[in-house]
């Protein structure tokens, strides 16, 4: 795969998260008891790149279903094809939940963190930004997410297990992620979870697991997902050997009041 590949593939793969984010609202928007949705991360802040996850949190009101808060990317029919889900029951806001959903956009993975959070006390942080609102414009905090949403503990001290073929895949996704970036200390750091030996910026070991640790305990069922993942991986050793230094692509959408999801192609930042 040549540079141009590359750059064109990114440039996709960023056209498609946006696209994605709209066909969500779209669908959020349709569900009554959503009275709010934003963003935060590099996504809130106006710094994603092509490689930015998507932060995705949800004021949930009081008529929500039981069932949306017992598998939320079920629940709310999150759009497009899902390639894999992770729970991880202490990332929820308390009173709420989340879910860590994988979908592929233009044949790459992209994780989106989905967090329900009660509209009693769902709070925006600092660097949020407001996508949509039904009603009154929620309440912003001076923090941002992580100090934030700490703040309001679930109680739940579930973790996810760290030998589940979906947590691999998910902390293969970030170390390419960081690979890409030539960000090797957060790299570093992801492969420290994986126990994997190698140094930062080794592709191939990333590769390696895949096939050591899904593969094999995951036959075919998540197929898909490693198909994705590999792709992934390409495209990040590429990019780090021909730009090591991280690139911004920026990408945003406009928000919107009154219960209604943008219909434009979005803001860029």
């Amino acid at each position: 795969m040549n540079t141009p590949d590359i750059t064109g593939a990114l440039a996709r793969l960023t056209d498609a998260r946006t696209d994605w984010l709209h066909q969500a609202l779209e669908v959020f928007a349709g569900h009554r008891f959503v009275e709010a949705v934003w963003v935060e991360g590099s996504l809130g802040r106006g710094d994603a790149d092509a490689f930015s996850d998507v932060d995705l949190v949800l004021a949930i009101g009081a008529s929500a279903p039981l069932s949306v808060f017992a598998d939320p990317v079920a629940g709310l029919g999150l759009p497009g094809r899902v390639l894999y889900t992770r729970d991880k029951p202490k990332n929820a806001p308390a009173g709420g939940a989340y879910r860590a959903a994988c979908v592929e956009l233009v044949a790459l993975p992209v994780l989106v963190d989905l967090y329900l959070w009660p509209a009693a006390t769902a709070t925006m942080s600092a660097t949020a930004r407001l996508l949509f609102q039904r009603g009154d414009r929620p309440p912003r905090s001076d923090l941002s997410f992580v100090p934030l949403i700490s703040q309001y503990p679930s109680g739940d001290t579930g973790d996810s297990d760290p030998y589940q073929p979906q947590t691999v895949l998910m902390l293969v996704q970030l170390a390419a992620k960081h690979l890409a970036r030539g960000d090797h200390e957060r790299e570093a750091a992801i492969r420290r979870q994986l126990r994997d030996p190698a140094h930062a910026g080794d592709a191939a070991a990333l590769r390696r697991l895949l096939a050591a640790r899904v593969d094999s305990m995951a036959g075919s069922s998540l197929g898909a997902a490693v198909t994705a993942v590999h792709r992934l991986i390409e495209i990040a050793e590429h990019q780090a050997a021909a730009a090591p230094e991280p690139a911004t692509c920026r990408s945003g959408l406009a928000t919107t009041t009154a219960g209604k999801p943008p219909t434009g192609p979005g803001t860029t930042s």
